[in-house]
């Protein structure tokens, strides 16, 4: 087991408040890797992976605005202004050129952030990519996870421990417990990261930027993810992306099998 000791937290200062992230070998010369988790997690999803990636990079994992630790939005943000935190860390860290990570919603951030600064992103890994359809981001934005309300009896708690457990049946006692210590922080309204990708046509993103992926990338998935449906619409999208599929794999390989995780990521960025 790696010493999880070697991860430290710190924040960026920006125009809406502050970004909070983990990070180790933040003071070194080593190639940067900036890793942005899914909603509506923290960057804790990367702790455990973090030690083992600190051989050969200094990794910055964020949480996104209004999630973990970092200040929310003041304002209604789109995917371009979620992207531009990844370049903004770089900027931080005075680093020009850099690696980039992103899972599920986080992979869509990282991969605008590509689009918009091609010329900074060195490489690209895309873990668990959703592609939803028109219909399926109309029927999301109109239906999906309406903001809990909190109560006196906890009932709210409940809801939370509830739903995580509908969408992860598999999931342990203290896994459950770090996402709901999550969930709890993004408050009631959790999904307005979510919002912003389904206000996000990806394909077409893409083709306006000549159906060319701006960097070499890798597209990570499992067979056990909740949204491994969408890896063929993802492999279909980037035909021209290397590929790592793990047919045992869930959402969170990162916690569950950290060092393979990070020799799959380190393997591809070294590569």
């Amino acid at each position: 087991m790696a010493n999880t000791e070697k991860v430290k937290n710190g924040y960026f200062k920006c125009e809406w408040g502050q970004l909070h992230y983990r990070s180790v070998n933040l003071d070194s010369k080593k190639p940067l890797l900036v890793m942005l988790h899914q909603s509506p997690l923290s960057s804790r999803n990367y702790q455990a992976a973090l030690p083992y990636l600190a051989d050969h990079f200094r990794v910055v994992a964020l949480d996104t605005p209004g999630f973990g630790q970092s200040t929310p939005p003041n304002r209604v943000w789109s995917v371009q202004d979620y992207a531009k935190i990844a370049l903004q860390s770089a900027d931080a860290l005075e680093v020009e050129q850099f690696y980039l990570f992103g899972r599920a919603t986080g992979g869509v951030f990282a991969f605008v952030a590509a689009l918009l600064s091609p010329e900074r992103v060195e490489k690209l890994v895309l873990h668990g990519m959703p592609v939803y359809t028109e219909e399926e981001r109309t029927d999301r934005l109109a239906n999906f996870a309406p903001p809990y309300e909190i109560d006196d009896d906890a009932g709210h708690l409940r809801w939370i421990w509830d739903r995580i457990h509908s969408e992860y049946p598999w999931i342990d006692g203290h896994l459950a417990t770090q996402f709901c210590r999550d969930f709890l922080n993004a408050g009631p309204d959790f999904a307005t990261s979510y919002r912003s990708i389904w206000k996000y046509d990806l394909p077409k993103g893409f083709a306006a930027a000549g159906n060319r992926l701006p960097c070499p990338t890798l597209i990570l998935g499992g067979g056990a993810d909740r949204i491994a449906y969408m890896h063929e619409r993802v492999r279909s999208l980037f035909p021209d992306a290397d590929e790592v599929f793990m047919p045992e794999a869930t959402d969170f390989v990162a916690e569950q099998n950290p060092e393979l995780f990070a020799r799959i990521v380190g393997d591809f960025l070294a590569s």
